[in-house]
């Protein structure tokens, strides 16, 4: 892996690579979503275009606080404009450890948040601010899957660095990867001629060792 993401391989990582029946199975973390969102013109229309700029994670995000229904202009990107939508989750489960850690040491682990479009209720009067409704963010491909089959909008960004290592301290709490056993060959060259390993019908090869004794 590159950049600020850790090596959950390291085998001189500090924290203890230890399993902790004691320890809670579940694990939710204050979140608040950055989503850009970027105008594509043409000739004769425009349409606006959303993506996931990044996920904040962090104890110093306030758990409790209210969840924002209409995204809060924060700024701007070289591509467009970034609005921030608080008082989110982020939600780890210990039955899911296995596809957390093969997210952790995939190419390129992905946080995602499911999404509402809004671009109905505009139409039909509603004069919302944004044309996007985040409704959840998930570590989960599977969830996220899930989602993207029922035609909900589904946003992904690279897993931020403070979320990496959540992720990961959780996972080596609950999780220990199996080990992969290499299967052993049979070495069929010593079977070779041994009338019990013919692939014939037991008939048809006592036929064949009697015609070849004749």
């Amino acid at each position: 892996m590159s950049g600020d993401t850790p090596d959950i391989t390291n085998d001189k990582n500090s924290d203890p690579v230890l399993i902790d029946k004691d320890a809670p199975i579940r694990l939710a973390l204050p979140a608040t979503l950055i989503l850009e969102r970027r105008i594509i013109s043409r000739s004769f229309w425009s349409l606006p275009s959303w993506y996931l700029h990044t996920v904040a994670i962090g104890e110093h995000l306030a758990a409790g606080e209210a969840l924002s229904k209409e995204g809060i202009a924060v700024g701007k990107s070289d591509k467009g404009d970034l609005f921030a939508w608080s008082g989110f989750e982020v939600t780890l489960y210990k039955d899911a450890c296995e596809r957390y850690w093969h997210a952790l040491i995939g190419d390129k682990p992905l946080v995602y948040v499911i999404c509402r479009d809004k671009t109905d209720d505009m139409e039909s009067g509603n004069t919302a601010v944004h044309e996007m409704q985040p409704t959840i963010v998930t570590v989960d491909y599977d969830d996220a899957s899930a989602s993207a089959e029922t035609d909900s909008p589904v946003l992904s960004a690279p897993i931020p660095s403070q979320l990496y290592r959540y992720m990961e301290r959780f996972v080596l709490t609950h999780y220990q990867p199996r080990e992969f056993k290499k299967r052993t060959r049979r070495n069929w060259s010593k079977d070779v001629g041994k009338p019990e390993n013919s692939v014939l019908p037991k008939g048809d090869r006592e036929n064949t060792e009697n015609q070849n004794e004749g």
